[in-house]
């Protein structure tokens, strides 16, 4: 058995595992300070989670899986929840693009590291929002896609971008009964009935402090600059560096 204790999102949580693989994956967030609460991964969900996968998991990796499912299920008690986007900073601040898997976020967060300095990616895929009544924190979590990207770190979020391809780049700030499905369609979605609950809640007060933009993109430089501009309200131009072809 693996008994370890992680720190994700300022909460230590106890993990119980059958393998060292979901311990070596979590060691950079490890931690020895007492838990707020406990997980555990039994044989059952390891079987369920490689039944219904497409990628024929081993049964180490499958548990980890299962693990970070099982803190997702706990965080709606502790105003949190997982979001499926990547999140970057920039000047002190938080943007998260989030669409589909293998629409894009990915390469447009890649262009924003080409043609602008000072861009970090705090997580590539499974970040933790904290929600509360002086705005949302993102926090960096190991579950970070295929890429690895993380920092360790957190940022303000200041906001949510999602992404549809399309040929010519356009950007526009959209109403929060307009994004409301699709925004729920990233967010990791308790079993519980309870949680459940304390998860729309959260979405609702995510929605409200933190702006949702629509953006069509293409691969190009134009849709760093359209992006950026919305998002941080500054000039491109001024702040784009030097890129060699």
């Amino acid at each position: 058995m693996s008994e370890f204790t992680v720190k994700m999102a300022k909460l230590n949580i106890a993990v119980n595992c059958q393998f060292d693989y979901t311990k070596k994956f979590c060691s950079n967030y490890l931690t020895d300070e007492k838990a707020d609460f406990a997980v555990s991964v039994n044989d059952s969900e390891i079987d369920e989670e490689i039944a219904n996968s497409p990628y024929n998991p081993s049964r180490q990796y499958a548990e980890s899986i299962c693990a970070y499912r099982a803190i997702a299920e706990k965080l709606p008690y502790y105003d949190r929840c997982v979001f499926h986007g990547a999140v970057i900073s920039y000047d002190k601040k938080g943007y998260i693009f989030t669409a589909p898997s293998g629409t894009g976020k990915t390469t447009h967060i890649r262009l924003w590291h080409k043609y602008l300095d000072g861009v970090e990616v705090v997580n590539g895929d499974k970040p933790v929002l904290h929600v509360t009544a002086d705005g949302v924190t993102a926090y960096s979590t190991p579950y970070a896609g295929k890429e690895g990207y993380q920092n360790g770190g957190s940022i303000p979020l200041c906001g949510i971008c999602l992404i549809e391809q399309a040929k010519e780049n356009s950007i526009e700030k959209i109403a929060v009964e307009n994004c409301l499905t699709r925004i729920m369609m990233q967010v990791y979605r308790p079993f519980d009935t309870v949680a459940t609950v304390k998860t729309l809640e959260l979405l609702d007060r995510l929605l409200r402090t933190v702006p949702v933009y629509l953006l069509k993109c293409n691969m190009e430089e134009d849709a760093v600059r359209c992006s950026f501009e919305a998002l941080t309200g500054l000039s491109f131009d001024e702040r784009k560096k030097t890129v060699e072809d």
